[in-house]
């Protein structure tokens, strides 16, 4: 499943050349741009992902992109300008975010994270009632000047041998630094149950990164 790999594809200062830094030495693809689509629905028969080299492929994604500028040489780092769940905003001032094909997660600061659980009436553990999931909050991203919304099936999980067992993917970042009053306090990163809903390019020659809402396929 190609979506659960992150992608270093933008390091060409390296010793060894990645593999689309390869591909694009060779000619092999029309842009320097590579994207993601991810598929979390478990009854698709599309369920997995497609990583595309060269550009982005319009079979997995509807309407137009948004673009927000990226830092390259900081893994792709943007900027969120809030988010908001139910009205209420919070991440009003530079939050900084990262995309992780590699993690399932939503991870932000303690304090943030505290209280979207809190919000959405998770337990200790992280759990969610999973017959509360329908009923949950959207939880609003607002990007490039517009939203981009989370239900609360795209931010709860299901146990993978307990289908009664829903956790919120909602967690506080581990390193200690990023949870405490510093320049860090208010950097994300956007794992998979984003990407999921949202279809995801990286353009390298505008340095910007794209979001398109994917398909239900």
């Amino acid at each position: 499943m190609v979506g659960l790999l992150y992608f270093n594809l933008y390091y060409f200062a390296l010793t060894i050349t990645p593999v689309f830094g390869n591909m694009i030495q060779q000619g092999l693809v029309s842009s320097r741009i590579f994207s993601f689509y991810l598929n979390r629905d478990p009854n698709s028969a599309n369920l997995g992902g497609k990583l595309t080299f060269g550009g982005s492929d319009p079979a997995y994604y509807e309407g137009n992109f948004t673009y927000v500028p990226a830092s390259i040489e900081r893994s792709w780092e943007f900027t969120i300008d809030s988010i908001e769940i139910d009205g209420i905003p919070f991440c009003k001032r530079y939050c900084l975010a990262t995309i992780d094909t590699s993690i399932w997660r939503i991870i932000g600061p303690e304090k943030d994270i505290s209280f979207i659980n809190r919000y959405i009436s998770t337990n200790p553990r992280g759990r969610v009632d999973c017959n509360r999931i329908s009923q949950l909050p959207t939880i609003q991203f607002n990007l490039g000047g517009n939203a981009f919304n989370l239900t609360g099936k795209d931010y709860t999980i299901r146990g993978p041998y307990n289908k009664n067992r829903c956790s919120s993917v909602f967690w506080k970042h581990m390193d200690p630094k990023y949870n405490n009053e510093s320049k860090f306090i208010n950097s994300w990163i956007l794992g998979t149950s984003f990407i999921g809903r949202y279809y995801t390019e990286f353009d390298m020659d505008k340095e910007r990164v794209g979001f398109a809402l994917a398909k239900n396929l």
